[in-house]
Formats: structure tokens, sequence, C-alpha cells
């Protein structure tokens, strides 16, 4: 095996490896999503829309380097609107709370 070869079994592995700890990642977003209601005060959304945040960043920085590159761009929108929900005193009113169940649907939908 080539050089080039060995690099790029290890690519795949990795590229693996990333696609199956994205159904935990997909659970931690579900979980968290689950826990927003809709005109609940921010202080009640805070901590489910910090771990969307967490993980769509984590999903965002490592997707397009294993060939994934519409769902790094949608988990990037998906952390910038957690960030404007976040910095809304009054939290996610109901359109935002829609687009982030979007924006969720559709991260997962890239994977297929």
């Amino acid at each position: 095996m080539t050089t080039d070869q060995e690099l790029q079994a290890k690519i795949a592995a990795l590229r693996t490896s990333f696609t199956a700890g994205l159904a935990t990642r997909f659970d931690e977003l579900d979980a968290a999503l689950a826990a927003i209601v809709s005109g609940q005060p921010l202080s009640a959304q805070a901590a489910p829309l910090k771990t969307i945040l967490e993980q769509s960043h984590k999903i965002a920085g490592s997707a397009g380097t294993f060939g994934f590159s519409e769902m790094s761009v949608i988990a990037l929108q998906t952390e910038m609107l957690c960030e404007r929900i976040l910095k809304n005193s009054h939290g996610g009113d109901e359109a935002a709370l829609t687009e982030l169940r979007g924006k969720i649907a559709g991260i997962r939908a890239e994977l297929k």
C-alpha cells in the first residue's frame, strides 16, 4: 500500500468515525430541542439552547472536513441562530424556534 493509499484509508476511517458519532450528536440536539417550549423565559431556554449551540458548533467544524460541506453550513447557521436567540432577553419566539427546528432537521437530512 502506498503512502497516499494509507492516508486515504486513514481519512476514510476518520470519516466513518465522524458519521457514527453523529447519531449521539443528533440525540443531544433532539433532546435539547424538546426541552425548549415557546413562550418560556430565556432562563428556561438558555441551557438547551447552549447545548444546541455547542453541538452545532462541533458539527460545523468537522462536517466540511469529511465531505459534508452543506451540513457544515447549516450547522453554522444553527449556531448563529442560537446566539441570536440567546441575545434576545425574552428568548426565542415561535418563528425563531420553528427556524431552529428546521435547521436541525436540515443538519440531519444532509447525512442521508
